[in-house]
């Protein structure tokens, strides 16, 4: 039983203040006087206000709360490294044990599980504490590694005041690990211009020693080197596509170092191209020829420069070189040697390889020089697209010049000029450029009344007549791009012709294809991490079973093999248990996919340090304490409130001494009889006094 004093006033504490003033100032009144029994009367007061305040007697009943130690274990991906995890149980429990020999302990333990933002220790105590009662909390203790990545600026702020917070560190804090430090890593580039990454390569304590890098962009290998620990990194790469192009790089792995995840730096980098440079030349005039011209200027991102050639053979000899054959001057030269690189494609609209001059000599509109310039362009990576007409079956054919080294088609120097409806076959109804038309729209689809008969010798075709003959043939040569349309008449479907046809949507996607549009590329490969599951998707034309290698985080790759959901259409999955970039890659084809962020927080920094949690841990007067091989804990002890509570080898747990009361009892502090007596003896003395 604990006993105490407590009050239970008849009148309020106002009231009865105020008549003990009344009563003083009176009494100092006849004082001054000179009365003799100011003190006597001034008792009488005293004790009259003791009544009215009536004093008790309180017994309590008190049952001891105890008090709260919170718990915080680092679970995240970098205590996974050199056996941390073990240590980090072991000195779990052996601080269970030591608070639990304390006594009156409770101890609340809270996981602080892996995010795709680090480590976030500050997120977990305050989520901790919000559910404990902050006056029992004796003390907080972070059992980590140290690498921490939500703290404030100042961290002092997240505990309650008087409450220690007590480090206890895992891990070898001289360990070795080799990581790469981004510092300028581009989002955005141009097309065909360069890109300069920078970064450092860092590996404490191994500073000037060479270490070979590997960069790859788009899966690609681009280039090895070595570079120097320590210094800034420059790296210039090309930017090969628009849409998104992946870089990945990559330092060798150190024997000894904690892990090779944070070896690799991925980034990706968004290529955009200002203004698409289109080349139109038209052998000749015709009814399709302005069709092509608005379908190009239509596009607000296109540049398009155009000629047509005017001169018609056989209806007109003429003694003029074949560079004045047009409503300018042709700058052949110019444009076929000196800036052929500058475009993004070139259109051979019914051109042919020679014209009629006088004397019914031809002479070649272009020479097999510039003709052979344009292959190389194709092989170097441009975009070529030839609408061929009904020259291209005859002697003065392209196919018949240096260009047949890119052509996906030879003609046969068959014309068919019978009625029929284009269609697709089944590559073009899985292809990206012709899919989105299969079904209905193709079938609405206006007729054609000439087609080129051609063997097709690589490539795909993709759209065909009545009698499966190819329509349209695109093709892969080496860098670049071709597409051979085998008939005059497309024109039609913009004119409406017979209902009309999908012409401007067609021949745009045909020309974004030629220029690299990852979105219609026929095999594409992609992946991405929902869920903790790696999910792949491999979309091609060849309706074969596929596999594909994943490079996990840590560097070890797995085969999976696809299954098939439709044709040219197949998935796959496994389990994504790292954080960090996953790479797919089956024959040519590449991609990236993130468990997380593609260079995850947790893995920048992975050694063991006090630093970063010094500043919580010396505002609130804890310790840090390492637990080396042995999983050492700090001895623990109860301190008084404000008490030192750390030191070299003990941590201190605030003694709060709460408790709850079961039962309670008051009892007057005296009988009132007893106060009226004293009142009157005091009143009687003073009248004794005064009667002197």
């Amino acid at each position: 039983m604990n006993s105490s004093v407590v009050f239970d006033p008849v009148l309020p504490i106002w009231a009865i203040i105020g008549l003990t003033v009344l009563i003083l100032i009176a009494a100092t009144l006849g004082q001054w006087r000179g009365l003799k029994s100011f003190i006597m009367r001034a008792m009488a007061a005293f004790l009259l206000c003791g009544a009215l305040l009536n004093p008790q007697k309180l017994l309590e009943q008190r049952t001891p709360l105890p008090d709260i130690a919170l718990i915080l274990t680092d679970k995240s991906e970098s205590m996974g490294f050199a056996g941390r995890e073990t240590s980090a149980n072991e000195v779990q429990a052996k601080l269970n044990d030591s608070l639990a020999a304390l006594g009156n302990m409770e101890i609340v333990e809270i996981d602080i599980e892996p995010g795709q933002e680090g480590t976030r220790i500050g997120q977990a105590l305050i989520d901790g504490l919000a559910q404990l009662p902050a006056e029992r909390i004796a003390g907080v203790f972070a059992i980590t590694d140290g690498q921490v990545h939500d703290l404030p600026e100042a961290p002092g702020t997240l505990l309650p005041s008087g409450v220690p917070f007590h480090s206890i560190i895992i891990g070898d804090k001289d360990a070795r690990d080799r990581r790469l430090d981004a510092i300028i890593t581009p989002k955005y580039g141009m097309v065909g211009e360069t890109a300069r990454f920078e970064l450092r390569l860092e590996d404490p304590g191994h500073a000037g020693e060479r270490v070979m890098l590997e960069i790859r962009l788009n899966g690609v290998l681009q280039s090895r080197f070595g570079a120097i620990v320590g210094d800034k990194i420059s790296v210039p790469l090309e930017i090969e596509k628009r849409g998104v192009n992946t870089v990945e790089i990559r330092a060798a792995t150190a024997v000894d170092e904690l892990t090779a995840l944070n070896n690799i730096l991925v980034a990706e980098i968004s290529g955009v191209r200002d203004r698409l440079r289109v080349l139109l030349v038209t052998g000749e005039p015709h009814m399709g020829g302005r069709a092509w011209r608005n379908l190009l200027k239509s596009d607000p991102s296109v540049d398009l420069i155009q000629f047509t050639i005017l001169t018609t053979p056989g209806v007109k000899s003429t003694q003029a070189p074949a560079r004045e054959l047009s409503l300018i001057q042709f700058p052949v030269r110019e444009l076929f040697e000196e800036k052929l690189d500058e475009f993004d494609l070139i259109i051979f609209d019914q051109f042919k390889r020679r014209t009629m001059s006088g004397r019914g000599r031809s002479r070649p509109m272009l020479s097999p020089y510039y003709i052979s310039n344009v292959a190389k362009y194709v092989e170097n990576g441009g975009a070529l697209l030839v609408a061929a007409g009904p020259a291209f079956s005859t002697e003065d054919s392209l196919a018949r010049s240096p260009l047949i080294a890119v052509l996906p088609a030879r003609p046969t120097g068959e014309v068919d000029t019978g009625a029929f409806r284009p269609k697709l076959n089944d590559k073009g109804k899985r292809h990206p450029i012709t899919s989105i038309f299969k079904g209905d729209i193709a079938a609405r689809w206006g007729r054609w009344y000439r087609s080129l008969d051609a063997e097709v010798i690589k490539g795909d075709a993709l759209m065909v007549n009545d009698d499966g003959k190819p329509l349209l043939v695109v093709d892969k040569v080496e860098k670049g791009r071709v597409a051979l349309v085998l008939s005059d008449q497309a024109w039609l479907w913009s004119k409406g012709h017979d209902g009309g046809g999908s012409y401007n949507e067609m021949f745009r996607r045909l020309a974004h294809w030629l220029m690299g549009e990852p979105d219609l590329e026929a095999d594409r490969l992609q992946a991405r991490v929902e869920n903790g599951v790696l999910q792949i998707d491999h979309w091609t034309l060849d309706d074969k079973s596929q596999s594909v290698q994943v490079l996990l985080p840590a560097g070890e790759s797995k085969t999976l093999n696809l299954r098939r959901v439709e044709p040219g259409h197949f998935t796959g999955s496994i389990q994504a248990e790292s954080l960090g970039a996953y790479r797919v890659t089956t024959g040519d084809l590449s991609t990236i996919a993130a468990a997380g962020a593609l260079n995850p927080t947790e893995f920048k920094h992975v050694i063991a340090t006090a630093d970063i949690l010094a500043p919580l841990v010396t505002a609130s007067g804890g310790g840090t304490f390492w637990a080396g091989n042995d999983a050492n804990v700090p001895i623990l002890r109860k301190v008084g409130v404000g008490g030192q509570a750390s030191g070299d080898n003990f941590a201190g747990l605030v003694g709060n001494e709460k408790y709850t009361v079961t039962a309670s009892r008051r009892t007057p502090f005296a009988p009132t009889w007893i106060y009226f007596l004293l009142i009157l003896a005091a009143l009687l003395g003073a009248w004794r006094l005064e009667g002197r």
